[in-house]
């Protein structure tokens, strides 16, 4: 069902010329970055301010170049005859990453590097304190894998050189942010703990005790720092990344205080309304983007495999519930979903971010059954192999040092790096310690729960039907999400409806300001589908980047919305879906529903200074009834402002050549009197109902009066994630022929329901 977010070739290999960046990961420029000002000079010796950095110091001063030699010579040797099935299936879920990199030409090449790199000699020079080619986490990773062929496993060598490496980073860590107060934001430094906290187990029992009460008095300092900080509330996904550094920090450090008070911390940010919504969503900016959750789900999987939260586990199960019943088949068996909530991303939830080829998935079904429908248990051939397989991605790692020359093109070839050429790079502070930010670990193997691969086959020996989409399961239902989405599933259709706040911003946030809307809402038919046509109606956006909107005010008539949209007398737009918290009433029962969205339409909106001077009120109703959902849309307005154009706009999914090019898009057909003509973006008069075919099946819009109706300029193509295509519905609600005037009250009602094609 889903895919990774793409990673720009040329961007790749641009990385793999930089050495620096290839050994020790590409630097994102994010909101949560620590600002470029004030940064301390260069250090050449570790910072001994702290009496924990003097003893890890002294220690790390007894450590030779032997003592970091590995003394492996061949590769890790395939074991094809596992048979527990649990083994296998942790194994199989070892594969599903490339993480944990141990080398490869972007990552760090871990086993590779000489060993004198990891000496104190080797660490302060006259270029700096050095940061080791290594990533500590990573190497652990490899050395407590469980597998017969694991020529590493338990390795004195690469546990030390983990330990060295991260101490290094912890120790510096403090200097920097003792000294650089405006990179202290739980956001951007909580990956760290992750990088100190998670490999210390690895290599604790190879350190005298003393200098493990160091390095947790290290550990411990920063996990209070970032409680300390609390979150920044800015971008959700990298405030989630806290819990799961904090839960290391608490696992390595046995301090009962510190348990305590990190599960506080996670507590607010998987329950307080201000982080996250019962609905099923992790608060960005007061709106939701189905996009950035997937980056959200992936570190909620984490810490709940992990820590075995309670409230941890309810929240994954709460987002995947939502989850899926925003990603709506077609018939040609692909996914789509709406996104014109998102607050950031044109996105839908089934190309959400961080899926990881099916990794993440795989994890959050280890938890919740909420997740089981998104999964595929691999045939038996492909589980007897995984242990194999992950033993043949490591030795590729390691056979693979990063570049030193060339770009991969046939005219310059990659040249690689001999192992004695192997270096460091001086310790700087970067946002992600790693290639491809910032996942270092499979934590799904990692943290592997005892019996899960037992559940999942009982789940299909059952037929369970979690085992399928809610939308193609048997049976009818009517969900309510906290009145952000009601969710109908009806005999012969289902509909999605958005009635939820959208994102917001203020020049004084202190956050970063983007140029677009932070989502459209106000209260939308988000999607209307059957199982013949899959979605004919679906709002999307463009949205946008931290520099540019791909929603352009000026093509406001082509925005794939289901809004009341309009402009003033000098071509100013403004839009009912930028009501940020309408007011919502619903009716849910086992056979319907009936949803009332209202508000005032914004003054000032899309960027522009004060558009409307009088007041006009919206308000949308829409019933859902097993035979089809009736909308009814009235504007009640002070007479105050002259209108050149106001619409009822409603989407119409053409289809997304990006997954299903070769599918026809969905035909739209005006009935106006007796038969019916295609439909065009010239006013069509008098039309009783508009007919949407799409596949083999087909939809009618069939209004309460006749109406006059019209399509957009043009057709929209989301022009970031994927290329959608849509196609507005323009319904007149001024009905002044074309001419300015002013509005005090209008209406229009519709149903919509399946007809044959």
């Amino acid at each position: 069902m889903n895919r990774t977010l793409p990673i720009n070739s040329t961007t790749a290999c641009h990385l793999a010329v930089a050495v620096a960046l290839l050994i020790f990961g590409s630097q994102r420029t994010l909101a949560a970055d620590a600002p470029a000002a004030n940064v301390p000079p260069l250090r050449t010796t570790l910072p001994e301010a702290h009496e924990y950095q003097q003893q890890l110091r002294k220690f790390m001063a007894t450590l030779k170049a032997q003592d970091f030699e590995h003394g492996v010579t061949g590769p890790l040797i395939p074991q094809p005859g596992i048979k527990d099935p649990e083994v296998r299936y942790r194994d199989f879920i070892f594969t599903l990453m490339g993480q944990p990199l141990v080398g490869s030409k972007r990552g760090a090449p871990a086993v590779n590097a000489p060993p004198r790199l990891f000496t104190l000699e080797g660490i302060e020079t006259p270029a700096g304190v050095m940061r080791t080619p290594i990533y500590p986490e990573a190497v652990i990773s490899l050395t407590e894998w469980n597998y017969p062929g694991n020529v590493y496993r338990g390795n004195r060598g690469l546990r030390l050189r983990a330990f060295v490496a991260a101490s290094v980073n912890m120790m510096m860590l403090d200097d920097f942010l003792d000294r650089t107060p405006t990179a202290c934001r739980s956001d951007s430094i909580a990956y760290q703990l992750i990088h100190i906290g998670a490999p210390y187990s690895g290599f604790k029992e190879l350190i005298p005790a003393d200098v493990q009460a160091a390095y947790e008095t290290g550990l411990k300092k920063l996990a209070r720092r970032i409680i300390g900080w609390g979150p920044k509330g800015e971008e959700a996904h990298l405030d989630l990344v806290a819990p799961v550094g904090l839960w290391y920090a608490s696992q390595a450090c046995h301090d009962a205080a510190l348990t305590r008070d990190v599960e506080a911390y996670a507590r607010v940010l998987f329950t307080d309304p201000r982080y996250f919504h019962p609905a099923g969503y992790f608060v960005g900016r007061g709106g939701f983007d189905a996009g950035f959750a997937g980056s959200c789900n992936f570190f909620t999987a984490w810490a709940a495999l992990g820590a075995e939260w309670p409230f941890a586990r309810e929240a994954l199960e709460r987002t995947y519930r939502l989850r899926a019943h925003l990603i709506l088949p077609e018939p040609d068996g692909k996914w789509t979903g709406p996104t014109h909530f998102n607050t950031r991303l044109s996105s839908p939830a089934s190309i959400d971010q961080w899926e990881w080829g099916k990794m993440r998935d795989v994890c959050a079904s280890l938890v919740t059954d909420e997740a089981a429908h998104l999964v595929t248990l691999p045939e038996a051939d492909v589980l007897a192999k995984a242990g194999a397989m992950r033993a043949a991605a490591f030795n590729g790692q390691i056979a693979e040092n990063p570049v030193k020359t060339g770009n991969g093109s046939s005219a310059t070839p990659y040249a690689y790096f001999k192992n004695d050429e192997i270096s460091s790079i001086p310790w700087a502070w970067r946002l992600w310690a790693s290639y491809n930010f910032p996942a270092t670990l499979n934590f799904g193997h990692d943290l592997y729960p005892a019996g899960a691969f037992a559940h999942r086959r009982k789940l299909e020996q059952e037929h369970s039907p979690l085992l399928k989409s809610p939308f193609l399961r048997d049976g009818t239902f009517v969900r309510d999400f906290e009145k952000v989405f009601t969710v109908a599933k009806m005999p012969g259709y289902a509909a999605i409806v958005h009635t939820g706040p959208v994102g917001d911003q203020s020049a004084d946030d202190g956050f970063v300001q983007y140029k677009g809307p932070l989502g459209l809402g106000g209260g939308q038919l988000s999607a209307f589908w059957t199982p013949a046509t899959g979605s004919v109606i679906l709002g999307r956006r463009g949205g946008m980047t931290r520099d540019k909107t791909f929603d352009d005010p000026a093509q406001w008539r082509l925005w794939p919305i289901h809004a009341v949209s309009g402009c003033a007398a000098d071509g100013r737009p403004f839009t009912s879906a930028r009501i940020i918290r309408p007011a919502v009433t619903s009716e849910i029962s086992a056979t319907g529903a009936t949803v009332t969205a209202s508000g005032i339409i914004p003054a000032e909106q899309l960027g522009q200074t004060k558009l409307l001077e009088g007041r006009i009120d919206f308000t949308r109703t829409f019933k859902l009834e097993p035979d089809g959902v009736t909308v009814a849309t009235r504007i009640k307005g002070d007479g105050h402002d002259k209108l050149a154009e106001l619409y009822e706009t409603l989407p119409v999914f053409l289809r997304d050549p990006s997954i299903q090019p070769s599918a026809t898009p969905a035909v739209i057909e005006i009935e106006a009197g007796a038969g019916s003509t295609p439909a065009t973006d010239q006013w069509h008069e008098r039309v009783t109902a508009v007919k949407l075919s799409r596949f083999d099946g087909a939809v009618r819009i069939i209004f309460d009066k006749p109406r006059r109706v019209k399509l957009s300029p043009a057709d929209w193509t989301d022009p970031w994630f994927t290329k959608a295509t849509c196609r507005n519905i323009l319904i007149d609600l001024l009905d002044n022929k074309d001419q300015p005037g002013s509005v005090k009250e209008a209406s229009v009602s519709y149903r919509l329901q399946p007809a044959p094609k």
